[in-house]
């Protein structure tokens, strides 16, 4: 049987240079194996293959021997993008490269020039008719490199003189014996986001810590250790603190991560509520803002508007009060635009979050008081729901949020 190695992130990826978080999980089980299967082409990433922890081993073992490899450079990783390098230098021929479509305009000048197949990502999804579309545009580049491979190197198609390297008996035994001892990563992380989806967070945490002894350093692990950590107990001082200690290794006051900005202010936010420490409630601020500006998405948008209403409400200064009231407005118009512009996508049919946009459009219309158009979002709600929409949880949402405003307007009048 081949093999395909394929050079891909896992988990979700943020792309710093849209903003947008991409689950490329999803892009490896939905666009790429299937196609390898079909194939009978044995198709894995390192993390399917790491049973030590020593992944350097591993991953130039296969980037070397594999038959094929498939790099996908979305969201430019700069280990995916060294990695393909090392491909291009060691092997003539059999590699890939795919992209989500959006990062196209930014690529670097040396691979800019290389043939790059392209997909398009919802982000937490991928649509069914990309993914018809995508899996057959892949078995068609698949087919003739199996029968008669040719040069796509560029080191090999500009230095023609070149002879690839073998691979000596040597090594092959030392790797051999090196990846024996199980588990892989991957038999960590899928239960683990197994657990996590079936809000069992502390089976969830065993996984992702017992994942992090072989990777320690990797962002993604520990974003979902510090969300398991926090949602285990929500309003417990110690796991919220817990879970900030995590996230601290990941630089929050400095990164552009927006999952980590997303988690700080969510945990910041929590730490308010039960200890009143305003500056818990600046620190939350600080983060979802950040997280605001640089993805532009509606979930840290909606809940950036609550916390600048609560942070009017603490404020003594007239002026001062004001500024962060209209401000939380002018956040919830651009929550709307932000959810307007998705619901009218052609893309909207395949995303997998409709009803959180639908909720989030919902909650900024309550926090506009634009009453008249909400009557229909919340049918659109009811709808994708299929009748579950949780009008308790969304309602006491609200009635929060009511209270906020209407104390505000008791202090300082209202506000037009």
């Amino acid at each position: 049987m081949k093999t395909c190695f394929v050079i891909i992130g896992y988990g979700i990826k943020p792309d710093l240079a849209t903003g947008r978080k991409l689950n490329l999980d999803a892009t490896f089980e939905n666009l790429i194996k299937p196609v390898f299967k079909s194939l009978r082409i044995e198709c894995f990433r390192a993390i399917d293959k790491n049973k030590t922890g020593v992944i350097d081993l591993i991953m130039y073992e296969w980037i070397l021997k594999a038959d094929i490899v498939l790099a996908d450079i979305s969201t430019l990783n700069a280990n995916v993008i060294y990695e393909l390098g090392v491909r291009h230098a060691l092997r003539p021929y059999s590699t890939i490269i795919i992209s989500e479509k959006k990062l196209m305009q930014d690529l670097p000048f040396d691979i800019d020039h290389t043939i790059i197949h392209q997909y398009e990502h919802l982000e937490s999804d991928i649509g069914h008719t990309e993914v018809l579309r995508f899996r057959k545009l892949l078995k068609n580049v698949l087919l003739p490199i199996i029968d008669k491979p040719t040069t796509d190197s560029p080191v090999y198609t500009f230095l023609r003189n070149l002879d690839a390297p073998k691979f000596k008996r040597a090594l092959k035994e030392k790797v051999r014996k090196g990846i024996a001892i199980p588990p892989s990563i991957s038999d960590l992380v899928l239960p683990a986001e197994d657990a996590l989806n079936k809000n069992n967070f502390t089976e969830a945490k065993k996984f992702f810590n017992a994942a992090l002894f072989y990777d320690k350093t990797n962002t993604y692990l520990n974003q979902r250790l510090a969300l398991a950590t926090y949602k285990e107990r929500p309003n417990n001082k110690a796991a919220l603190n817990s879970a900030q200690k995590i996230l601290s290794k990941l630089n929050p006051n400095e990164t552009t991560d927006p999952e980590t900005l997303g988690l700080s202010g969510a945990i910041n936010k929590r730490l308010f509520e039960i200890t009143n420490n305003e500056n818990y409630l600046d620190k939350a601020l600080w983060f979802y803002e950040r997280g605001f500006y640089i993805q532009q998405d509606y979930y840290t948008g909606i809940n950036l508007a609550y916390q600048l209403n609560v942070k009017a409400n603490t404020i003594t200064s007239k002026n001062e009060a004001i500024s962060f009231y209209l401000q939380a407005n002018r956040i919830r118009g651009k929550v709307i635009e932000i959810c307007t512009h998705l619901i009218k996508s052609k893309s909207f049919k395949d995303r997998g979050d409709k009803e959180w946009i639908y909720q989030s459009l919902a909650q900024a219309m309550v926090g506009l008081n634009r009453k008249k158009e909400l009557k229909s979002v919340i049918h659109k709600i009811n709808e994708l729901s299929k009748g579950k929409f949780d009008l308790t949880t969304f309602n006491e949402q609200n009635k929060k949020l009511f209270a906020l405003m209407a104390s505000f307007e008791k202090r300082h009048g209202k506000i037009r």
